[in-house]
């Protein structure tokens, strides 16, 4: 598995789109888990692989990439590991043979499961009155002072009393 290419876990029923950020090429038997505190490796998470099963690095794309780093897409296969980890993305490493890759085509269609059509929430909401911050992955909208960022996903961040009415509003785009 290279950088760039897209996969899902083996292991999940309802699995989330991923990226391969970095093949290691070290047995799992040798890569620590990701948390710092933790000498665990990758083999001892996943018993049910062979130990000296390649470990491979993957970012997610909806949880992850899209909410923490936007632009990831105009990047470069070998620049996804450095960039996802300046961007503060969540890495999780996998035993290869635990991971399927995925066609584009069939990438895009998980994306589309889960998606908003933020231009025409855009423009609706803008009709409401509410100040709109176009992006590619995301719009951020504020009104009576405050704020709110809206992802591709339907997931609204951001506190307040209009919270509700703002998540609800979303749901009526969401495809």
């Amino acid at each position: 598995m290279e950088p760039g290419e897209y996969v899902v876990d083996t292991d999940d029923d309802d699995p989330d789109l991923a990226v391969v950020v970095s093949n290691r090429e070290e047995p799992i038997s040798e890569v620590t888990v990701s948390d710092p505190e933790s000498d665990r490796t990758v083999a001892a998470d996943n018993p049910a692989y062979d130990p000296s099963d390649p470990a491979v690095t993957v970012a997610f794309v909806e949880s992850g990439l899209n909410r923490r780093w936007p632009e990831w897409t105009e990047a470069s296969p070998a620049a996804l590991y450095e960039g996802a980890t300046d961007h503060d993305v969540k890495l999780y490493t996998f035993p290869e043979a635990r991971l399927r890759t995925l066609t584009g085509q069939q990438a895009a269609v998980m994306l589309a499961e889960e998606t908003v059509d933020l231009t025409a929430l855009e423009e609706r909401l803008a009709e409401a009155g509410w100040q709109v911050e176009p992006g590619e992955q995301l719009i951020t909208v504020t009104k009576h002072d405050e704020e709110y960022r809206i992802y591709k996903t339907g997931d609204v961040d951001g506190t307040g009393q209009l919270r509700t009415p703002l998540t609800n509003l979303v749901e009526e785009y969401s495809t």
